[in-house]
């Protein structure tokens, strides 16, 4: 398929059940030998077939078979009709956010993923962009805050961290209605919980990086949409930018889509058991996952989504020690960012995904320091919720000193003491 029009448009094998398409969805990638993967093309140039015919390949920047398989692939799992991969997650949010020119608003979900939200207050607004960080469950607050310029609305559904669920399809007639883009991260959900364009989005971006690949070992980004104007420009910017996925890339994604389905589905299960049992634990002030019926967005969740997804966060005792308590003090769950691996991941949000936003903003949507996200992976239940007490029991071990303030007991070196 020619690289230059990069409209990877699904299969005719789009008909079949989603856990065979995942399996299958790369059935004809190695036409030449019927290698059940796809090849993998490391080749930068390829031969033209003459001076104005490029034969369908000419420069990796600009595609690669390998990319295109894996173009194609997520394209039928989004219901899409076009894609483009990119080097990871922010490069596909940095070709999008190119979109918008000097004088354009943009409205973005307040307590977005701290990454986007250093793009534009950083980099995007100093090209002359109109940013509003706003509350997207507002639908009230959205139609009053749409401009004549205003030409996209930027949401997160779960959003990261805190989970909060915005209601897609009416965004989506806001958007229409207004005539601006709806752009959907659908990272913390994948294709298998929640396809956005059913929902009326007009994009929908990816970081590969998380549950699609799922093995930790690779970084990635996606756009898909149906719009063939969009798709164009989108295909235009990663080439002009230089931030397509690499062929080994994209084959170490394709590798990974394979057990996306029954990976995700093991890890939702494990993540409700947990989220149940911190809910229950007198160290922990709230948890905040769409499975529990505590969560206000729990009815939506079972509306909008296949499932609740296995990012778990939560809040404890002892305000920022209580937290480093906790994230030090796992061994099963690993300190590290990012989230959707085969592996169980702890972090502290004010600390590491969202360090870069400021503390005002932070506080303004609650992200506390005190609060913890958990990544579930594929261990057994039993031993990460005997890993979670564990670590919870490290809390009775902090004492109250003085105004707002905690010691341990057992301090390490260079740890002291730390404002709550």
């Amino acid at each position: 398929m020619a690289k230059n029009n990069n409209n990877h448009k699904a299969h005719p094998q789009s008909f079949w059940n989603e856990s065979t398409r995942i399996v299958h969805g790369s059935k004809n990638a190695d036409p030449l030998h019927g290698g059940l993967n796809a090849p993998l093309h490391l080749s930068t140039s390829f031969k033209w077939n003459s001076v104005e015919d490029d034969g369908g390949y000419e420069y990796s920047r600009t595609a690669n078979p390998t990319r295109t398989v894996l173009e194609e692939q997520l394209a039928q799992l989004e219901n899409g009709q076009y894609c483009s991969t990119h080097s990871t997650g922010m490069a596909a949010a940095t070709a999008v956010a190119h979109l918008f020119k000097q004088g354009d608003h943009v409205i973005i979900s307040e307590d977005c993923y701290g990454g986007v939200y250093r793009l534009f207050s950083n980099v995007i607004r100093h090209f002359g962009v109109e940013v509003s960080f706003i509350d997207l469950k507002n639908l009230d607050g959205v139609r009053n805050e749409i401009r004549p310029n205003t030409k996209c609305i930027w949401a997160e559904s779960p959003t990261n961290p805190l989970l909060r669920l915005v209601d897609i399809k009416a965004l989506a007639g806001i958007a229409d209605s207004s005539n601006v883009l709806l752009v959907v991260d659908n990272t913390f959900c994948s294709p298998i919980l929640q396809k956005p364009l059913d929902l009326g989005a007009h994009i929908v971006l990816h970081s590969l990086s998380k549950y699609v690949n799922g093995h930790s070992d690779v970084l990635g980004g996606a756009v898909i949409t149906n719009d063939p104007t969009v798709a164009g420009r989108i295909h235009f910017l990663t080439n002009a930018l230089g931030i397509g996925s690499p062929a080994f890339d994209s084959w170490l994604i394709l590798r990974g889509i394979k057990t996306l389905k029954v990976r995700y589905s093991h890890q939702q299960k494990t993540a409700q058991v947990v989220a149940e049992w911190l809910e229950k634990q007198s160290k922990v002030k709230r948890v905040i996952f769409p499975g529990l019926t505590s969560h206000p967005d729990h009815e939506l969740a079972k509306r909008q989504q296949k499932g609740f997804g296995a990012v778990i966060t939560f809040e404890v005792e002892g305000g920022k020690v209580g937290a480093k308590t906790i994230a030090e003090s796992t061994e099963i769950c690993t300190l590290a960012e990012s989230l959707g691996g085969v592996t169980t991941l702890i972090e502290i949000p004010a600390f590491h995904s969202h360090a870069s936003m400021t503390d005002k903003a932070r506080q303004k949507v609650g992200i506390s320091n005190a609060l913890i996200r958990l990544s579930i992976g594929l261990e057994d239940e039993d031993d990460l919720i005997g890993d979670l007490k564990q670590a919870l029991n490290q809390l009775s071990k902090i004492k109250i000193h003085r105004k707002g303030q905690y010691n341990r007991s057992y301090s390490p070196a260079g740890y002291g003491e730390l404002q709550a």
